[in-house]
């Protein structure tokens, strides 16, 4: 299998439920998202229908969709609640898009990435939360992955080069919190014209941020 399909669910620690709409929220920090995904078992088990959910949380992009059959699969592995490899049975269709149009999607981050980049990310982010990040801004995760690698090439040990990589998307994922118009995009156009106001690439102050963190990091 490529490891473009190993995106979604990389391995048994973590998982990312972005195209599920949780980045969607206002409020993107990881104590309010783990606490609608930890309530994701509860909906799912209720067997209500999409359009039977009103969220209380405000949205960033009303005309997008947070699908209430997304939580932690287990501890810190987000993913669809009613996937057919979750329940064993397909139920995807309670969902908005159904099996249809959730089967067939893959976010901006499988192109634009290189396998190169995906494998490292995979190797060396286990939260959930700071891979989330990676994948909602795939320009900024790579601009960080090339620094590193400029920088520090190969002398970095395993347990260094996690400590980086996490404290450099941990800094960046404060920035993005604090931002409040639309993170993850749903193709590569939307998500070039929404990454101007974000990516490490095109904001001086976040970049700077990040390049910090990743030097006090190696201290």
């Amino acid at each position: 299998m490529k490891l473009s399909a190993l995106l979604c669910q990389p391995d048994s620690l973590k998982g990312c439920s972005l195209c599920c709409g949780l980045f969607n929220f206002n409020d993107i920090s990881v104590k309010s998202l783990s606490k609608f995904l930890d309530e994701g078992k509860k909906r799912e088990s209720s067997y209500k229908v999409h359009s039977e959910y009103k969220y209380e949380i405000s949205e960033r992009e009303i005309s997008s969709y947070i699908c209430p059959y997304q939580g932690f699969l287990t501890k810190g592995k987000p993913g669809c609640l009613i996937h057919p490899l979750t329940l064993g049975v397909e139920g995807r269709e309670r969902s908005l898009f159904t099996s249809s149009i959730c089967a067939k999607f893959i976010c901006p981050a499988h192109t634009l990435l290189t396998d190169e980049e995906k494998s490292f990310l995979i190797k060396n982010v286990d939260d959930w939360y700071i891979y989330s990040v990676a994948i909602a801004d795939p320009e900024s995760y790579s601009f960080i992955y090339n620094y590193i690698k400029a920088q520090y090439g190969e002398s970095l040990d395993d347990n260094m080069t996690k400590k980086v990589l996490s404290r450099a998307l941990s800094v960046h994922g404060e920035t993005l919190s604090g931002y409040k118009g639309v993170i993850f995009s749903y193709s590569v156009p939307e998500y070039n014209i929404n990454k101007m106001n974000f990516c490490l690439n095109y904001v001086d102050e976040a970049r700077e941020l990040v390049v910090a963190a990743i030097s006090e990091a190696i201290l």
